[in-house]
């Protein structure tokens, strides 16, 4: 979840208004919802990708659309945030590897779903207050970015 508060402080104008229901979203999203029960399905092999992303009986998966959204939105060349580690400024998307990951099986399919695992190991070797603290410290609220005048 430091990911979602990552781009949650990057392309909101007041992000504190949002931790509640981010919070509450996010488990419903991750554990109970659909994009929770087509992950498991495609994990088990019980779905393809090449089923796509509306599934009968359950609807549209709204995740996978979600993914390569702000995918692309955090890849601009607008937006920039220094890398903790390699101190040098590199797109928003970059600390973002599960979202990444996401990307590369739902979107690209350069990667089997067992690829999450290793981003998900990954994730754990950094400290996620290192990116919450870069996002807080980058106010990227703009309204172009997400269409708005």
């Amino acid at each position: 979840t430091s990911e979602m508060i990552f781009i949650t402080h990057l392309l909101a104008e007041e992000p504190e208004k949002l931790a509640g229901p981010l919070l509450a979203d996010t488990y419903v999203t991750l554990l109970k919802g659909r994009n929770a029960w087509y992950g498991q399905m495609l994990a088990k092999g019980e779905l393809s990708l090449d089923m796509g992303d509306s599934i009968s009986g359950k609807g549209m998966i709204q995740g996978v659309s979600a993914v390569g959204a702000f995918y692309e939105l955090l890849s601009q060349s607008s937006l920039s945030v220094l890398h903790p580690e390699e101190n040098k400024h590199v797109a928003p998307v970059e600390l973002c590897p599960i979202l990444k990951t996401l990307y590369r099986i739902l979107i690209t399919r350069e990667l089997a779903s067992q690829g999450i695992l290793q981003a998900l190991r990954d994730e754990t070797l950094n400290d996620p207050r290192e990116r919450i603290e870069i996002a807080q410290t980058h106010a990227f609220y703009r309204p172009s970015l997400l269409g708005q005048p």
